[in-house]
C-alpha cells in the first residue's frame, strides 16, 4: 500500500489476545484515522484479503498454525469527550478507561462493565452486559464503515450478546447517554461490581470469557456444572473450577487443547438435548 499505515508483521498472535494462545499472525495494521482505514479496508477487499477487526482480543482464539489474513487494531481510535449527559468515544477505548471517564464526570450506569477487558468496539459489536444490563440500554448513536464508506446509525436492532452490525461493518464512533449521579456511588458500585467478578469468575487467568451464549432460560455454566465437568483438562486448557462458563489457560494451553474442551461440551450437551452455541470468535 502506498501510505502510511503503521504495519507490524509476523506477530505473535498470544500476545494480543486474553487467551494468550496462538501461532504467527500474517500482520497487523494500525491506522490512525478514518481516511487511513477506509484506504485500508477498500484495499483488501480489492485484493480478496480476509480481515479481523481486533479489540483487546478477549473474545477470540486464534489457531496455532496462525491467522492467513490480516489483523486491524483501531487503538489509535481512542478519543472520549463529554457532552452534557452523553459519552462519545472511539471504538479502540477500552472499557477500563470508559469506567474511570465516567467516574471523573459523574456519569452512572456502565459500573456493570467494569474489569471486563475489552474495548468499546468489541462491546458494542457483541452486546457487552453483565449482572442483568446490557451496553445496548446507553447506545444512542454509531459511526460505522461499511463498503468504503462512513454511515451513521441511530436505530438498532440488538438481541443477546449480538450487536446492530455483521462483519462487514467496522465500528469506529459511538456515542451513549447516561445519566448524571453521585461520584462516591459511582465508585462504590464498581467495586462491588469488581469483587462480585473476582469471587464468581477465573479473574485474572487466561481466557476469553464465557464460551457459549446464554440462550433464554439456558444457562451453559450452570449445565455444564451439573454435568460435573468442572475442572476437565486437555493438555494446558481446563474449564474452571470456579465458573464452568469459562476455559482456562493453565500456562501451555493451544488451542487445539481448548477446541477439544469445546467438542466435548457440544457432544454432552447435545447427549441432552441442547445446541450450545459460541460466543468467542474462533480464528
Amino acid at each position: 500500500m502506498k501510505n502510511n499505515i503503521k504495519k507490524i508483521d509476523n506477530i505473535a498472535l498470544k500476545d494480543y489476545c486474553s487467551f494468550k494462545i496462538g501461532g504467527i499472525g500474517k500482520c497487523l495494521f494500525l491506522p490512525k484515522n478514518l481516511k487511513e482505514l477506509i484506504s485500508l479496508m477498500n484495499f483488501l477487499i480489492k485484493e480478496d484479503e480476509p480481515y479481523f477487526i481486533l479489540g483487546n482480543g478477549t473474545n477470540v482464539l486464534f489457531d496455532d498454525h496462525g491467522y492467513r489474513g490480516s489483523l486491524i487494531s483501531l487503538k489509535y481510535f481512542n478519543s472520549i469527550e463529554k457532552i452534557g449527559d452523553e459519552i462519545i468515544c472511539g471504538a479502540g477505548v477500552k472499557l477500563f478507561q470508559l469506567c474511570s471517564f465516567c467516574v471523573d464526570n459523574c456519569l452512572e450506569g456502565f459500573e456493570f462493565l467494569y474489569g471486563i477487558p475489552g474495548t468499546v468496539g468489541g462491546a458494542v459489536f457483541m452486546n457487552a452486559g453483565a449482572f442483568g444490563d446490557e451496553i445496548c440500554n446507553y447506545l444512542s448513536e454509531m459511526t460505522v464503515i461499511k463498503e468504503g464508506k462512513k454511515i451513521n446509525i441511530k436505530n438498532f436492532n440488538f438481541s443477546y450478546r449480538k450487536g446492530p452490525v455483521d462483519d462487514n461493518c467496522v465500528i469506529t464512533n459511538v456515542k451513549f447517554k447516561l445519566k448524571l449521579g453521585d461520584r462516591n456511588r459511582i465508585i462504590l458500585n464498581q467495586k462491588q461490581i469488581l469483587e462480585r467478578r473476582k469471587n464468581t469468575q477465573p479473574y485474572g487467568q487466561p481466557s476469553a470469557g464465557s464460551i457459549f451464549k446464554r440462550q433464554h432460560d439456558v444457562i451453559p455454566a450452570k449445565l455444564i456444572d451439573s454435568w460435573g465437568l468442572k475442572g476437565l483438562k486437555i493438555g494446558g486448557a481446563m474449564i474452571s473450577c470456579k465458573h464452568a462458563g469459562f476455559i482456562v489457560n493453565n500456562g501451555q494451553a493451544k488451542a487445539g487443547d481448548v477446541k477439544l474442551l469445546i467438542e466435548i461440551i457440544k457432544y454432552i450437551a447435545h447427549l441432552h438435548g441442547y445446541n450450545f452455541e459460541l460466543e468467542i470468535k474462533i480464528l
